[in-house]
């Protein structure tokens, strides 16, 4: 037999030998003969071995199940402290009876600290009058499972998801408590929702738009083929009516099909060298018709040896609504200057100024803001959704770049894009 414990195989033939001698002691003292012979010592030490080899496997069984108790409470205390969840025992009237790591870091508590307190403590105020001095038995009958905010140390408000149940343990009523931070999950449901009402709105302000670019459209085309005897000067002006009405649904419906590609993923960010000013070129072209229409002129200052690491699939939406927005709002024959400077982090900054209406502060303020999708009309009383700024902050993110603007009220804005390069968002 082999034994893990050497101090355990000592102690049982050392107490099993005593055992003996003191048997033997006794023995002499009432009966009066003589015990500590040689033979009677060697029979001592051959029982007492004996009787101890049986105490020191007796011992070594005690110590290796304790062992096993200890091990076994270890691993558990360490799967209890590992988890994510606040676990609390607590009893009766609620006050903490242990609780794991998690427990007492989720309200900011030392482990000491919060065996001192009870449930009253880590609720707000106004929740700890209305609880109970025993918690009701009714809770006894099984789990619970509710959400209510909690207190920290601090004083901070959090939300938390609470499971509860009774247990017997060694005749006492424990309450188990299990407790769950989920302030990220809030605020990300918030937000969920927040972005469910912003494109809800977003696509009520579009629908409402393209019915009333359509609406004008077919409007004046009746008139025109339904009545007789008009001048050549009412044929034009409802012309212009009808190109115009066709040119703001064309430009919303591509705004449209530009985020939808977007959002769900379907263009792919892939930066190369560009030439900045042929971008400029192909973007001024697709916006003339309107610019003429208003007898704005679109002047590029960007150098032609200029070049970028950039995506065009997301530059040119970005650069044509900046540039369809500075129309809108420019007077007519007015001038609209698109510029490319090198700041001090060698990060180039592309500008696009106009010279028109500009922006009060709590416009200016907002113009980015998700959720605000209306925006004022043009100087021609232009219509528009607040769809193509929204792009043009949803495509600058993706090209990891920022995009702010400066205003001020009758004097037109400027707004900015800033595009690092390459070695910039490396690190290198």
């Amino acid at each position: 037999m082999r034994f893990n414990s050497k101090p355990g195989l000592f102690t049982g033939i050392t107490s099993g030998m005593s055992m003996i001698l003191l048997l033997s002691f006794i023995h002499f003292l009432f009966l009066k003969i003589n015990p500590f012979t040689f033979p009677s010592l060697a029979l001592s030490i051959v029982f007492g071995g004996i009787t101890g080899f049986f105490i020191a496997l007796l011992i070594n069984k005690n110590q290796k199940k304790n062992r096993s108790i200890q091990e076994s409470e270890i691993k558990f205390r360490t799967l209890i402290d590992l988890s994510l969840d606040g676990i609390y025992v607590e009893n009766e009237r609620g006050e903490i009876l242990d609780c794991n790591t998690m427990g007492h870091k989720m309200f900011g508590y030392t482990r000491e600290e919060m065996l001192q307190l009870s449930i009253r403590d880590l609720v707000p105020d106004e929740f700890a009058e209305m609880l109970p001095d025993i918690i009701p038995e009714e809770m006894a009958t099984g789990e619970v499972y509710v959400e209510r905010v909690n207190k920290k140390k601090d004083g901070t408000i959090f939300p938390t998801e609470i499971n509860t149940k009774f247990i017997n343990l060694n005749g006492d009523k424990r309450l188990i408590v299990y407790v769950r931070d989920i302030t990220e999950r809030k605020k990300a449901e918030n937000e969920l929702k927040e972005l469910i009402a912003s494109k809800n709105k977003l696509f009520s302000v579009i629908g409402h738009d393209l019915r009333g670019f359509y609406s004008n459209i077919v409007s004046f085309s009746d008139i025109l083929l339904t009545e007789s005897g008009l001048e050549k000067e009412q044929d034009q002006q409802f012309l212009s009516h009808i190109q115009q009405s066709a040119k703001q649904a064309d430009e919303l419906l591509q705004n449209i099909l530009d985020w939808a590609s977007l959002e769900t993923n379907q263009i792919k960010f892939n930066p190369v060298l560009v030439s900045l000013s042929k971008i400029i070129a192909v973007v001024s072209q697709q916006v003339s018709n309107r610019a003429e229409l208003k007898g704005v002129r679109i002047i590029s200052q960007v150098p032609d040896d200029l070049s970028i690491y950039t995506d065009k699939k997301f530059l040119g939406p970005i650069l044509r609504n900046l540039l369809a927005n500075a129309i809108k709002y420019s007077f007519e024959k007015g001038n609209i200057y698109v510029d490319c400077q090198i700041n001090e982090n060698d990060t180039p900054v592309i500008s696009v100024k106009d010279e028109g209406t500009g922006m009060n502060p709590d416009k200016l303020q907002n113009i980015f803001r998700e959720g605000t999708a209306e925006s004022l009309p043009g100087t021609g009383n232009e219509k528009g959704t607040g769809l193509g700024l929204k792009i043009c902050k949803d495509f600058t993110e993706k090209l990891k770049g920022n995009i702010y603007v400066k205003s001020a009220t009758g004097k037109g804005s400027t707004f900015y894009i800033e595009l690092p390069q390459p070695q910039q968002t490396n690190g290198k």
